[in-house]
C-alpha cells in the first residue's frame, strides 16, 4: 500500500492522545535540523487542526516498535489557491522512507481536495522546508517542487544594555489596553503593514485574532506608536513556552515608514523583555521581504539562526 514504507511500519490518522507524541517528533526533529528546538504546545497543535478533517488531512507514522515517529497536514487556503503541507520525521527514523510516503499521501489528499471544487486557477502546492536540508530539498526536487522564497528566523542574546529608542518627532507609544478598540486597531495596523508582503492572503479580525496565542497573550507586550489620535505602527511580542522572547508582529503604516520607527520599536520591545530578563529574542521574517525587514533587524543586531526554503508545485 505504501512502496515506499519500510516494513513494519503503519500509517494513521491521530487523535489528541497523541499529539504529546507529535510535539516529541518536532522537537526531535527541530534539534537533529537546525540544533535547537522551537516551541509547539498542545494548543499550537489543536490549532492547526481546527479547520482540517482529521480523517483525511493529517497522518501520522507509526515505528514498528509502537512509537510515533512522523506526522503531516494538509491545509487549504482557498484565499491564496495554496494547499499547504507540513511533514516531519524523528530522525532515528530517516532513510525509512517515512518522509516519501508523507509526502505522497499530502499529494494524493491535495488532489483529492482540488477535484472536489468547481474549476477555477491552477492551485499550488506548499511545502516549507529546512533549507539546510540536504535530503528535505533532494525528495521534493525530484517530484517536481521548485524553490520560490527562502524564510529566516532571526534572534539576539541581549548581553548589553539595547540603545534608547529614538521615536519620530510626535509619536507617542503605549501599551495595548486590552480593549476591543486596541485589538482591533492593532489588527488593522497589521493587517495594513503586510499587504506588501509577499503572497500575504488577507486576513479577518476574527481569522487573526483566532491565530493569537491566547495563553501567551500578554497586552503589556502589544506596543501601539500613536500620532495624534492616529496609529502608526505596532510591535506585538509574547513570551513564548520555552522562555523566549518573541517578536510576533510588527509593522508600521506607509506614511510613517523610513522614519526609524520600525528600529524604535523593536529596541523599545528589547529593552522591554531585558527589564524582564528574557534576554534571547527572535522572529520569523521573509528573506526578500519588499519592505527591508531583515536589513532592520539586521541593523539592531539580531542574526540568522535558521533558514526555511518554500517550495511549490502546481497541481
Amino acid at each position: 500500500m505504501y512502496p515506499h514504507l519500510q516494513s513494519g511500519y503503519t500509517i494513521r490518522h491521530p487523535t489528541e492522545n497523541d499529539i504529546p507524541a507529535i510535539i516529541t517528533v518536532i522537537r526531535e526533529f527541530d534539534i537533529a535540523e537546525t540544533g535547537a528546538p522551537d516551541a509547539y504546545s498542545q494548543e499550537d497543535i489543536l490549532l492547526d487542526w481546527e479547520e482540517l478533517d482529521r480523517t483525511r488531512d493529517i497522518w501520522v507514522v507509526i515505528a514498528p516498535d509502537g512509537i510515533l515517529c512522523g506526522y503531516a497536514t494538509l491545509t487549504p487556503e482557498q484565499k491564496s489557491d495554496r494547499i499547504f503541507a507540513d511533514g516531519y520525521v524523528h530522525p532515528v527514523h530517516y532513510g525509512r522512507g517515512v518522509g516519501t510516503t508523507l509526502v505522497e499521501l499530502m499529494e494524493a489528499r491535495a488532489k483529492e481536495v482540488i477535484a472536489a471544487l468547481p474549476e477555477g486557477p491552477q492551485w499550488i502546492l506548499v511545502n516549507n522546508i529546512i533549507a539546510n536540508s540536504p535530503a528535505s530539498r533532494a525528495l521534493l526536487e525530484t517530484r517536481g517542487y521548485t524553490l520560490t522564497r527562502v524564510y529566516f528566523r532571526m534572534s539576539i542574546e541581549i548581553n548589553t544594555p539595547p540603545p534608547q529608542p529614538v521615536w519620530p518627532q510626535g509619536i507617542v507609544v503605549r501599551v495595548c489596553d486590552e480593549g476591543e478598540e486596541d485589538i482591533h486597531r492593532a489588527y488593522q495596523t497589521i493587517e495594513e503593514g503586510f499587504q506588501d508582503h509577499w503572497a500575504h492572503a488577507p486576513r479577518s479580525f476574527d481569522q487573526w485574532w483566532h491565530r493569537i496565542p491566547r495563553e501567551q497573550f500578554d497586552p503589556t507586550l502589544w506596543f501601539l506608536a500613536y500620532f495624534g489620535n492616529e496609529i502608526a505602527g505596532a510591535i506585538l511580542c509574547r513570551v513564548r513556552e520555552d522562555g523566549q522572547g518573541w517578536i510576533e508582529q510588527l509593522a508600521v503604516r506607509r506614511p510613517w515608514r523610513k522614519h526609524g520607527l520600525g528600529t524604535a520599536l523593536l529596541y523599545h520591545a528589547f529593552l522591554t523583555f531585558q527589564q524582564r530578563n528574557i534576554l534571547n529574542v527572535g522572529l520569523a521574517v521573509d528573506g526578500q521581504s519588499l519592505t527591508g525587514a531583515q536589513r532592520l533587524y539586521e541593523r539592531a543586531g539580531m542574526h540568522i539562526t535558521m533558514r526555511i526554503g518554500r517550495y511549490e508545485k502546481e497541481l
